[in-house]
């Protein structure tokens, strides 16, 4: 089976990784999700790398997620673009955030892509619960959070904002300087290690490089280096003790009832490797995916868009299955699903998976079956 990597890498573009051959290894070490910082370079140019981006993980058979970043001020330039290559743009990050109004006034835009709010001013971190119920994913964006915060403050947002997304099970980023020295040298500092493998163990579902990989000399071994310590601490830490998690819906009682039969000791002693879900909005492998399981999430949509979403999403593996994929399941059905799961390496003949849906399939949000299923 595959050594993976759970927690996701979002990869901020730029000239270092513009060459193919470099962008193909940066996806293969661990990128994810890629981040087009409109800060920098032309309109046409995010254009240009974002076709590249297109041909290169289709080379390498993995669905990768795009961001693009904005600050509210700088939309105007970028309206054109962001309408023409609205069904190529997963998330849009929205800079300086202060009140869930913001949020709710660029959804109105009438853009399909799901919204970032980037939690990097004083009121943000105020409102923050108004601003995570509107929003569909959060980035703890330091940087800026470190000017309009005291520097001291930093970890202790962090730490809240990660434990309140996940209780939700929306998204969460932690960006800014998390490997900053590799930008000029071929190693981390001690205290980059500590700050990345603090991230994992705050239950992080993605940790972000920005200038590492857009300009700096070493983008491939930056990836590789996060993706190293996210992987060894992933099996290290507990799992979440204390969080509230929201439960008031079927799905998201099911997808609990799953994990905590995943941790008996019957099923710690299976050969169980995967979760497979079955997903149509994407609820199902979300709210899995907040209670942090160290199996990887194979989640089966016929939706292009939110396979590669859910890229982003902690431990999910996102597969797209042409055609109608929610009817009824039949033993051949099953089996279709579970030669995916074999086919893609995550399990062999003989090992097992736990298999979430729905039975009813013509009604969303209704997951209600859980099976153990062993892989032909």
């Amino acid at each position: 089976m595959k050594n993976l990597k759970l927690t996701k890498i979002v990869v901020t573009v730029g000239p270092a990784i513009e060459n193919p051959k470099v962008l193909s290894e940066i996806i293969r070490e661990g990128g994810d999700v890629f981040r087009f910082n409109l800060k920098h370079n032309t309109p046409q140019w995010h254009s240009n790398f974002l076709k590249k981006l297109k041909t290169v993980a289709k080379g390498a058979k993995k669905m990768v997620a795009t961001i693009f970043d904005l600050p509210s001020s700088n939309y105007k330039p970028f309206r054109s673009l962001l309408a023409k290559l609205e069904k190529e743009i997963d998330f849009l990050a929205v800079s300086l955030i202060k009140k869930p109004e913001e949020i709710e006034k660029i959804k109105k835009a009438n853009f399909d892509t799901k919204i970032i709010a980037k939690i990097e001013t004083k009121e943000a971190t105020e409102n923050f619960e108004e601003i995570l119920n509107v929003s569909d994913a959060i980035m703890v964006a330091r940087g800026d959070l470190g000017i309009n915060i005291p520097l001291e403050k930093i970890p202790y947002f962090q730490k809240e904002i990660v434990r309140k997304c996940l209780e939700k099970g929306k998204p969460v980023i932690v960006a800014t300087q998390m490997l900053k020295s590799m930008t000029d040298h071929p190693l981390p500092t001690r205290a980059e290690v500590s700050d990345v493998a603090n991230a994992v163990l705050d239950y992080a579902d993605a940790l972000m490089l920005s200038e590492e990989t857009s300009i700096g000399k070493y983008p491939q071994k930056a990836v590789s280096m996060m993706a190293k310590i996210a992987t060894f601490w992933e099996r290290k830490r507990n799992p979440p003790f204390g969080i509230d998690f929201e439960i008031d819906h079927q799905t998201k009682a099911v997808c609990y009832s799953a994990y905590r039969m995943w941790q008996t000791p019957f099923c710690q002693k299976e050969k169980i490797k995967a979760f497979l879900v079955l997903t149509k909005r994407g609820m199902t492998a979300q709210m899995l995916s907040r209670l942090r399981p160290t199996l990887p999430i194979v989640a089966v949509t016929n939706d292009k868009f939110l396979a590669r979403r859910l890229a982003l999403v902690f431990g999910i593996f996102p597969v797209y299955l042409k055609g109608e994929i929610y009817k009824k399941r039949t033993p051949a059905d099953i089996k279709k699903l579970l030669d995916i799961v074999k086919k893609e390496g995550f399990a062999t003949s003989g090992e097992k998976v736990i298999l979430i849906y729905s039975e009813d399939w013509k009604s969303e949000g209704k997951t209600s079956v859980i099976r153990v299923q062993e892989i032909p």
